[in-house]
């Protein structure tokens, strides 16, 4: 699962607001596609025409639609056209790419043939005028010099390898035309770890990784998608070793190996980690407390009196630190905002004001029912708990002899009150030469320094951070409190959970955000649990993300053998407490800007580098079944991204068009009849026979080369419809 989706969205805009940013998305994203494909199309033209080549059309989307009449109304095959000299201009119907139409060539196989005869001219001598009469002479027909099929193989090479080039050139030019003016990154630093996971047991919050690899590799890390990008195409298989820096300035190599659940929940390797938030709010009245002094971007620069971070794009982890450890009571907060002038606009260089706001505890949605706590899957490094002799496989029955209760509050309930409280008595169970024994540790504790916020166990471990042990939580009933809809439904100690599903009461007062965390398949049908990728901590995910106050619970319950259905309208808990309380903070964005051309440049030339590689890397994994195809996006997925990166801005559109390009040159290179790269091939085998490759051969290889390229489209289109409603 991508967390960053959890983020809140800012007020909503007005409907004038909503109608130009729509115009600015489409505008510029229909004109920066159409750019990349001229600029790959010119490349083809220019060279053909500095060979001699006849070109006869040149486009940008295809001149043809498979539909010719609607009624009365004849369907246009280009939306613009005009000749200028021997060439047609024009913007076919059919956004899918765009072509160079010269003499003698066509990549539709089925116009070869047809093609080769209109490439043919009388060879000069053959004419009949002044011959005897009844002398007869046989005409002879050759190549019209100015067709492509006339040219030499390397100036046909030449000109198929042109667009690719052109590609690459203005993928610099763009790159570097985005960090001229600044592009906003998020920078590489671990903003928290999911409990459980590689990350959580050696990284902490405030950790900025450096570089990828072992010693030697120049690869440096700019951006916080570096990271995930270097570690999904490095693979689920692999130790990576990543240098990080802490708050210090202390630097350590670290070896961190993907985890296997989350290549089950999102089939692509992850060691666990979330970038930086900022400290500026979101005003989304949906999520926040009911405060109304909040505004969209306050600061907050302190905390319960704590003074935080003066840099407000810097990251501080004291933020998580202290939610952490007040999950309840009232948390008072001092904001930092812009003073207003009368027509309510901000001028940049307006004096701040501060004000005090005290935020309320907020308890987490419950039905009254906690589950028996499963086995430790992980210890953090140095933590109290490993140097207290946990293992991995112990289950903790009892603390300060105790029952565990809720397993997944334990976290709260375990915040130490200072540095020297005494240690805590945990009694774990563990298998030892075939029995299980009992055994008592010593288990001090410290203050937690990061939140246990539920997005981030998300049907996977939890864990007592001040201890520093993560470890599952199963579907089987270990009680229920009193009070709750879980009593009023008879649920018992023993009940096994085997299936969830979530019931909407009212479908049509749905709020926004109950339709941004919908999936059909978690709401429409029970869904059976398990203890890894749909277990409890799922459940209680979804508990939490759901704003609309009406949703019901539907558990089925296997009960010594029988099957018990119970339905139950969730409650606000009185002790166990959201630590973030509705706080949700933008994360971080730091403008990079080049220092000048020279800069700029070599900036541009590394993302297009990059980028290739990425491609490259892609493709490679998805021969090999290192990257699931279902991931691949059609042209839905491709103007969604474009639409997304607009939004952020003309730079990061600028970035985007770098990246197409770069996947065009790549993609488009591949030795795939019909494609640049399938041309090359049959060039490069002419340039070894001395002679072309038998049109037969071409045609049949050019309409599988076709029909390929249009089933992979298919089920690109495919896969962007599914993730479309899903």
């Amino acid at each position: 699962m991508d967390l960053s989706l959890i983020a809140a969205l800012p007020p909503d805009p007005t409907p004038l607001e909503t109608i130009l940013s729509y115009v600015w998305i489409i505008g510029s994203v229909a004109a920066g596609l159409g750019f990349v494909v001229f600029v790959h199309e010119l490349g083809h033209f220019l060279v053909a025409k500095a060979c001699g080549v006849k070109c006869e059309k040149f486009y940008v989307g295809f001149d043809w639609f498979p539909i010719k009449k609607i009624g009365p109304f004849t369907i246009p095959h280009s939306l613009f056209k005009k000749q200028w000299g021997e060439t047609v201009y024009g913007i076919g119907i059919l956004p899918l790419g765009g072509y160079v139409k010269m003499l003698g060539q066509d990549d539709d196989p089925r116009n070869a043939e047809i093609e080769a005869e209109r490439s043919k001219v009388l060879k000069e001598g053959t004419a009949a005028e002044g011959l005897t009469p009844g002398t007869t002479v046989e005409k002879e027909y050759v190549l019209d010099p100015r067709s492509y099929q006339a040219k030499s193989v390397p100036a046909r090479m030449a000109i198929i390898s042109a667009g690719v080039i052109m590609n690459l050139i203005f993928g610099v030019l763009l790159g570097t035309l985005a960090y001229a003016i600044g592009v906003p990154e998020t920078p590489a630093i671990i903003g928290g770890t999911s409990p459980g996971s590689p990350a959580w047991e050696k990284l902490m919050p405030g950790m900025r990784a450096i570089r990828f690899g072992e010693s030697g590799d120049t690869y440096e890390f700019h951006r916080f998608d570096d990271i995930r990008r270097r570690v999904v195409f490095t693979g689920a298989d692999k130790e990576m070793k990543i240098l990080f820096r802490d708050l210090d300035g202390k630097e350590t190599l670290q070896s961190l190996k993907p985890s296997g659940r989350a290549l089950k929940e999102a089939d692509f390797p992850s060691l666990g980690f979330y970038g930086p938030n900022g400290r500026k709010l979101v005003a989304d009245k949906e999520l926040l407390p009911p405060i109304e002094q909040i505004e969209d971007r306050d600061l907050v620069v302190k905390m319960n009196g704590i003074e935080l971070e003066q840099d407000q794009e810097k990251f501080d982890p004291r933020v998580s630190a202290i939610l952490a450890q007040n999950p309840s009571g009232p948390l008072k907060l001092t904001l930092e905002r812009a003073e207003k002038a009368a027509n309510g606009s901000v001028k940049k260089d307006a004096p701040k004001k501060r004000i005090e706001v005290v935020v309320p505890e907020r308890g987490k949605k419950t039905i009254g029912v906690y589950m028996k706590i499963g086995p430790v899957v992980a210890l953090r490094e140095n933590s109290p708990a490993a140097k207290a002799g946990m293992q991995i496989g112990d289950v903790i029955e009892q603390i300060d002899g105790k029952p565990i209760g809720n397993p997944l509050s334990l976290s709260q309930r375990l915040i130490p009150k200072s540095p020297s409280a005494p240690p805590y008595a945990v009694v774990v169970s563990r298998k030892a030469g075939g029995k299980t024994v009992t055994k008592e540790l010593l288990v001090a504790a410290v203050p937690p320094e990061q939140s246990v916020l539920d997005g981030f166990t998300f049907g996977g471990p939890t864990a007592i951070e001040s201890m520093g042990v993560a470890y599952d939580v199963t579907n089987r009933v270990a009680g229920v409190e009193p009070g709750t809809p879980a009593e009023a439904e008879g649920l018992q100690p023993g009940d096994v959970v085997k299936a969830v599903r979530f019931i909407p009461v009212d479908k049509v007062a749905r709020s926004k955000e109950w339709e941004k965390f919908r999936d059909n398949k978690y709401f429409d049908a029970a869904n059976p649990l398990d203890d890894t990728t749909w277990g409890w901590t799922r459940v209680h995910f979804y508990l939490q993300t759901l704003a609309d106050p009406k949703t019901k619970i539907e558990l089925t319950i296997d009960r010594q053998g029988k099957e018990v259905i119970a339905t139950m309208l969730p409650m606000e808990s009185t002790t166990f407490f959201e630590e973030d309380r509705g706080l949700t903070f933008y994360g971080i964005k730091v403008e990079h800007q080049a220092s000048g051309f020279g800069d700029a440049f070599s900036l541009g030339f590394r993302e297009v580098k990059e980028r290739l590689g990425d491609v490259a890397t892609t493709l490679f994994k998805l021969v090999g079944g290192g990257i699931h195809p279902k991931h691949l996006s059609g042209p839905i997925g491709i103007m969604h991204a474009a639409g997304t990166f607009a939004n952020n801005g003309f730079p990061m559109l600028l970035l985007f068009l770098t990246m197409l390009s770069a996947n065009l040159a790549i993609i488009n290179f591949l030795p795939i009849p019909v494609l640049d790269g399938g041309h090359m091939l049959f060039l490069a085998a002419e340039g070894v026979r001395r002679k072309p490759v038998s049109p037969f051969i071409q045609n049949w290889l050019s309409i599988g080369g076709l029909a390929f390229l249009l089933s992979l489209m298919l089920f690109a289109t495919a896969m962007d419809v599914q993730r479309w409603f899903q």
